[in-house]
């Protein structure tokens, strides 16, 4: 028997509705999942993400002031074309284009990401702008994996806060650096860290990193600090800091500018105790000069004190190791106040330290406040041939006594001795405190 025409019609109608009921019944089907990331690869891309998403999108001004700002910066290193840079956490190759434009064809760039879908881009996007100078480099956390001695200098815009591990990545750079080629880091915090948060944790979060920690750690890795650039950078509260590889022989370990050896023996003769003894002395001592604590704690009487400087610090916790057999206790400066306990002191002890004040005033102040009416402060501290900013010469480990006495006048001290100095490169001065 034939199905009519309407028996057809009441039958696709059924079916549809019959459809909508189970499509009602079954549950939605769960979204697929995001692709894991590369977390042994991806922290820093992570984490520069996230700081970037925190600030205002550059306009075209802007822009074309970064690009000046590079330009200025190789031009001050004597760098062009054919030169060999690396822009080390190149993100989308801002700035990677413009050192492609500076070096030509026959010099190279090699941008690099630690994420393989970034290198990627990377890749293509020099392909379609005809850049064959552009290599895109596969990095990791701790080596951007560049060609061992092939870079004439190496560049992190905004990277280095990021780093969880610095040491590392820093004695990957200076092998891939030429004998005399540059490293820059341009980044945000000018002078002392503010933010006391472990390495680890800055890879996936994000904390500005201060100055004075990018100086200490190139320079135990090999690197020479040059100097501060920021008269070719665009913008404010940024430093710009130029290191070099040296370009005599050497093994990238250890500062390449070391202080001249202290004979401690004979230095030591020429702290004088104050009176009898010296009372709960307070030392501020860095390198082979806090082998001198312990021969001035034999002439001290009541417990001393080691104030350890913000300005070196790279962790709250972190302490110089102390001479062997001594056990002092220490307090960290915060924003230049070591929150000194009421008990007078008539001793300070600056000791290879002095040079490295950005806090100077307030530390001073609160110096002179502990110091009895007696007391000395001793500055032992290798001194520069020429005169320094006070940025400058903590950066370049030396500082002139001109600016040291001026410092201390205003501090309200008065010098009471010049002391024929133990070595070659160092002054020792010894003030007290002046009437007001």
């Amino acid at each position: 028997m034939k199905a009519t025409k309407w028996q057809w019609a009441l039958a696709a109608v059924l079916a549809v509705s019959i459809g909508f009921q189970l499509a009602a019944q079954e549950p939605p089907r769960p979204t697929p999942a995001p692709k894991a990331s590369r977390q042994t690869q991806g922290v820093r891309e992570d984490a520069k993400s996230k700081s970037k998403s925190k600030t205002k999108k550059e306009s075209p001004e802007q822009a074309k002031q970064r690009a000046a700002g590079i330009r200025a910066v190789v031009a001050s290193l004597g760098l062009g074309e054919g030169s060999r840079i690396a822009d080390i956490g190149a993100g989308g190759g801002r700035d990677t284009w413009v050192f492609a434009s500076i070096v030509g064809a026959s010099g190279a760039v090699y941008a690099e990401e630690i994420i393989e879908e970034k290198v990627k881009t990377l890749r293509q996007e020099a392909q379609q702008r005809g850049l064959a100078q552009v290599r895109a480099v596969l990095g990791r956390d701790d080596d951007p994996c560049l060609p061992s001695g092939a870079v004439d200098m190496a560049f992190m815009h905004h990277v280095y806060h990021h780093l969880t591990k610095p040491r590392e990545m820093l004695r990957a750079i200076w092998q891939a650096l030429k004998p005399g080629g540059y490293f820059v880091v341009v980044d945000q915090r000018l002078g002392t860290l503010q933010d006391w948060v472990p390495r680890e944790e800055r890879g996936k979060k994000h904390y500005w990193i201060a100055e004075t920690t990018v100086v200490r750690e190139a320079r135990e890795e090999g690197f020479h600090f040059v100097r501060c650039a920021e008269d070719c950078w665009p913008g404010k509260d940024q430093f710009v800091l130029v290191f070099q590889r040296p370009k005599t022989p050497s093994t990238g370990r250890g500062d390449p500018d070391p202080f001249l050896p202290l004979p401690l023996e004979e230095t030591q003769k020429l702290f004088v105790p104050v009176g009898d003894s010296f009372q709960r002395p307070v030392f501020i001592a860095l390198g082979e000069a806090r082998q001198l604590i312990k021969p001035i704690l034999q002439k001290a009487s009541g417990p001393g004190l080691d104030v350890v400087l913000e300005e070196w610090a790279t962790q709250k916790t972190e302490r110089p190791p102390l001479p062997p057999g001594v056990s002092l206790p220490s307090v960290l400066t915060e924003r230049g106040d070591p929150h000194f306990a009421p008990e007078p002191s008539n001793a300070v002890f600056f000791l290879d330290t002095y040079h490295l004040l950005f806090h100077h005033e307030t530390l001073l102040a609160k110096i002179r406040e502990k110091l009895s009416p007696a007391g000395r402060v001793y500055i032992l501290d290798r001194k520069s041939s020429g005169q320094l900013s006070r940025r400058e010469a903590s950066h370049q480990r030396r500082i002139s006594t001109e600016m040291v006495k001026q410092e201390m006048k205003k501090a309200g001290f008065r010098l009471c001795a010049e002391i024929q100095p133990p070595a070659a490169d160092r002054f020792l001065l010894v003030f007290d405190k002046a009437e007001r």
